[in-house]
């Protein structure tokens, strides 16, 4: 049989479509028939391509049938455990979605931006970013306990749904950000949250970006758990917020805590304590209001886009900081930047440069000072991947130009 008509097979002429010479559009409606799929088209050495909410793929050069497999009828919620907190959901719903059928239950996901629940649950979870983050939730693959995925010869595994203490080695997290290339996950079960009683925000001035980032850790070492936090150096200030004068080399904090009323007035005060401690004061909370609005609910943020991201541990954030505006000092360039993504990981430090040129001296310095460029991986794992990618599919069907 030829690979269009094994697709064919597996999921029905009205679900294959060819897109291009030896090209192939597949939109299984089940995680029996993902394993269908993979099967038949791997027994053609067809390189597989896992297709989320956005539509597009990681595609490599290589010279074969590619079969790119849609996730978007895969968008059922399976189960929903009230007591337990979790729900299981295919892997082709949108966060968005899922935010949407949990909300009239009290019910949510967690803190995190919207932009990122537009993509796809299998998305979310295939490609780890620090995006996907909430200084009160953690990343978002934290909260998978549990998941399917179809591995390259169409062998479908289960990590179990079990408390901590009653399972070994944890699969999922191999699957989580293997971006297709280990297996294709068709659903997961997720830890859940009750919606917040009650939201408080506030913004504060500090005398620099150091005493900034300083009062955030200080709080965060307090085990204080905002949803939400964001420094702004004077520059951006002013651009983010309608001229806004901040003496120079001042830094502007807006942050916000959730959940009962007396637990985020608890995270509230410890953040003003730390921002006390630092030298800091509070200020207009319009501006966190503001910020959290353009976060949450969809006003437009003040352009362009940032021209650089960086990410650092805390011990190295002010040095990154510090090193890349000293870098674009030389060659007459500047940069205003804020940073946010807080955890007890690291944050991110998201530059508008001017000229953008110069953005390759901002690189060069950010890693210098131990920085990292935001999505860079790893790569000291990299022979170990190689092998766990030979074992489970020694033909490289899935997803080949990804983690190459």
């Amino acid at each position: 049989m030829t690979i269009e008509s094994e697709l064919v097979t597996a999921v029905g002429p009205e679900y294959v479509e060819v897109t291009d010479e030896n090209t192939y559009r597949v939109r299984p409606g089940s995680a029996a028939e993902v394993a269908e799929v993979i099967r038949r088209a791997g027994a053609h050495r067809a390189a597989i391509h896992p297709v989320g909410a956005g539509g597009r793929a990681q595609i490599s050069n290589e010279n074969r049938a590619r079969v790119f497999i849609s996730t978007r009828r895969l968008d059922q919620v399976l189960q929903l455990d009230e007591m337990s907190l979790l729900v299981h959901a295919q892997a082709g719903i949108t966060g968005l979605e899922l935010e949407r059928i949990l909300a009239p239950r009290g019910l949510s996901i967690g803190d995190y931006p919207p932009v990122v629940l537009t993509s796809s649950l299998g998305g979310i979870l295939a490609v780890r970013t620090p995006g996907k983050s909430s200084a009160r939730h953690g990343f978002f693959e934290d909260a998978v306990v549990s998941v399917s995925a179809v591995l390259a010869d169409g062998r479908t595994v289960h990590t179990r749904a079990a408390p901590r203490r009653a399972t070994g080695p944890d699969l999922a997290r191999a699957l989580c950000g293997s971006e297709g290339a280990l297996g294709f996950i068709t659903s997961a079960v997720l830890r859940i949250h009750a919606k917040p009683e009650a939201r408080l925000v506030a913004a504060y001035v500090l005398p620099s970006i150091d005493a900034a980032v300083s009062a955030i850790y200080l709080a965060l070492r307090e085990e204080a758990a905002p949803s939400g936090m964001r420094i702004y150096d004077a520059a951006e200030a002013a651009h983010h917020f309608d001229g806004l004068a901040l003496p120079q080399g001042h830094a502007l904090l807006c942050a916000a805590t959730a959940g009962p009323t007396d637990l985020a007035a608890c995270d509230r005060d410890l953040i003003a304590s730390a921002v006390a401690a630092e030298g800091g004061s509070i200020t207009n909370p319009e501006l966190a209001d503001l910020w959290w609005r353009r976060l949450h609910a969809g006003e437009p943020t003040p352009g362009p886009a940032p021209t650089l991201q960086v990410t650092a541990t805390p011990g190295k954030v002010r040095a990154v900081y510090h090193a890349v505006r000293t870098a674009l000092a030389a060659p007459g360039a500047t940069a205003r930047a804020h940073i946010s993504r807080f955890d007890t990981d690291g944050a991110v430090i998201f530059l508008t440069i001017d000229p953008p040129a110069a953005a390759a001296v901002a690189e060069r310095a950010a890693e210098a000072a131990g920085g990292w460029l935001l999505g860079a991986r790893a790569v000291k794992l990299d022979p170990y991947l190689r092998a766990l990618r030979e074992a489970l599919d020694p033909d490289r069907i899935m997803n080949p130009g990804a983690l190459a």
